[in-house]
């Protein structure tokens, strides 16, 4: 159930513009959620005097992907039931608006031709804006994985002021270093810090959101967009990934809704078929020898005893043989 917020509406987002780095989040998670009970304080805007979020620079909003099926369901609803929460705007040029939180709301009475939607108005810049943008779009209940994933690293390019490559970078390096440790590998004690408190806002941990969440970005754009779909969850995902780039489409419609163990058995029929079908070439002899010499080396301590001493004279013997043989070829 959403939490009122205890300040005037004129004072909303204000605070949050100037509030200590720890806080700001909080502040705005509890904000975004209060707009869920403010139909009544709202008022109409023009669906044609609104657009999605404009940002300068490499500044992204969050929302990419529109799943068709639950665009539908919103229509059908909102056709039924009308607009039942407010979206958040700020203002833009030539008396237009920017959608802050809402566009699934606002693409919707687009759709079913309607000529107004409530709205509430924030003047926001374009720092707060995305980081309302963000929040207000992770606290969304339909988000899939990569969406998740992809809108925390953004939060976090924002609150470190780094570029979203550099984050994920210091992301591996800093993975299992305790927050209370500066790591020049990685990120530095505050920036840690920030990286932790952010994450646990939406209940992760650094360890997990680097082993489980950032191999979701690596994934071919075939599976990649599976996922943000909801077809595929983020760990069959991964397994399907493995397997030749010419099969995941086929794979993608095999796999969907399937359990982690059923993908797992599903991925290893794959593999034993495709090894019966193309069987491996076998290693060849000197193959398998330098393989098991370069084994052998790692153990010194049975080097130096004295039977393995005796074999080793026996091998270079051996060698050099073959050495004689090939000055007999030439």
């Amino acid at each position: 159930m959403a939490r009122m917020s205890k300040r005037s509406m004129t004072a909303m987002f204000g605070g949050a513009v100037s509030a200590r780095e720890g806080e700001t989040i909080t502040q705005l998670k509890e904000e975004i959620e209060s707009l869920k009970s403010l139909s009544d304080q709202s008022f109409k805007l023009s669906v044609d005097d609104i657009q999605p979020l404009q940002l300068p620079g490499k500044l992204k909003q969050p929302r990419l992907y529109f799943d068709p099926q639950k665009m539908e369901r919103l229509k059908q609803s909102i056709q039924k039931h009308g607009v039942l929460e407010p979206i958040l705007v700020r203002p833009s040029t030539k008396g237009r608006y920017e959608i802050i939180s809402g566009e699934r709301r606002w693409r919707s009475c687009c759709a079913l031709g309607m000529k107004d939607i409530p709205a509430i108005v924030r003047d926001m810049g374009d720092a707060i804006a995305l980081e309302a943008a963000l929040i207000a779009h992770l606290l969304n209940e339909e988000i899939t994985p990569v969406e998740q994933t992809e809108s925390i690293l953004n939060l976090l390019s924002l609150h470190l002021d780094m570029p979203i490559e550099e984050v994920k970078a210091n992301l591996h390096r800093t993975k299992n270093v305790s927050a209370s440790v500066s790591n020049k590998e990685g990120f530095e004690k505050d920036a840690l810090a920030v990286v932790t408190e952010t994450l646990k806002e939406f209940g992760m941990k650094l360890s997990s959101f680097v082993s489980n969440r950032l191999p979701m970005l690596n994934l071919s754009p075939e599976i990649l967009d599976a996922v943000r779909e909801g077809k595929l969850s983020p760990t069959n995902a991964v397994l399907l990934n493995r397997q030749p780039f010419e099969m995941h489409a086929e794979l993608i419609e095999d796999a969907a809704g399937l359990t982690k163990q059923d993908c797992m058995v599903l991925v290893k029929e794959l593999e034993k078929e495709r090894a019966q079908k193309h069987p491996s070439p076998q290693p060849s002899i000197s193959d398998t020898v330098f393989a098991r010499i370069k084994a052998v080396r790692k153990k010194k301590s049975l080097l130096q005893l004295e039977q393995a001493q005796k074999k080793l004279k026996e091998i270079d013997r051996l060698l050099q043989e073959i050495e004689e043989l090939n000055n007999r070829v030439d």
